[in-house]
């Protein structure tokens, strides 16, 4: 049998959908697709005077100064001290790049199926900040705009 014929018959390698997900309480949000996402763990956060609690502060990151929030702390959901141990997930490019504090490492989300279904009550913040509702092995998943997310969260300061 030659190459060619090989070829022809070995089975086309299987494509799937890989998406970024993390949690924040209950919620189990995702990141929209082609966003850059990266986890730092432990970083060194400079808290600024001033500000609500659930903006931790600013971080260094290869040079520019990222804004971290901790959304658990926001929607009022973690009431135990919070981890020595905890990751920030990076979220977007420079100079859109935000983080966000986590207790619990991101996920890889294998091809969730998106639901035609509306999105259930949700905190008033996520409410214009979620595009759409997927769901792999049983989780709903709340695709996220990051962006605007974040814009409304500033707008509190």
């Amino acid at each position: 049998m030659d190459t060619q014929q090989q070829l022809n018959q070995a089975s086309p390698a299987e494509i799937h959908t890989i998406r970024h997900g993390f949690e924040v309480g209950s919620y189990h949000l995702l990141i929209a697709p082609q966003t850059r996402a990266e986890v730092v763990k432990s970083p060194a956060v400079c808290p600024l005077p001033g500000t609500p609690d659930w903006f931790i502060g600013v971080m260094n990151h290869r040079g520019e100064a990222v804004p971290v929030y901790d959304l658990d702390k926001y929607l009022e959901i973690i009431e135990e001290p919070v981890q020595a141990k905890r990751w920030v997930l990076l979220i977007d490019t420079q100079p859109n790049t935000v983080g966000v504090i986590l207790q619990t490492p991101p996920l890889s989300v294998i091809d969730p199926d998106r639901l035609s279904e509306p999105v259930g009550d949700l905190p008033e913040v996520f409410k214009t900040a979620v595009n759409d509702l997927y769901q792999r092995d049983g989780v709903q998943w709340l695709e996220m705009d990051h962006q605007q997310l974040f814009l409304a969260l500033k707008k509190q300061f």
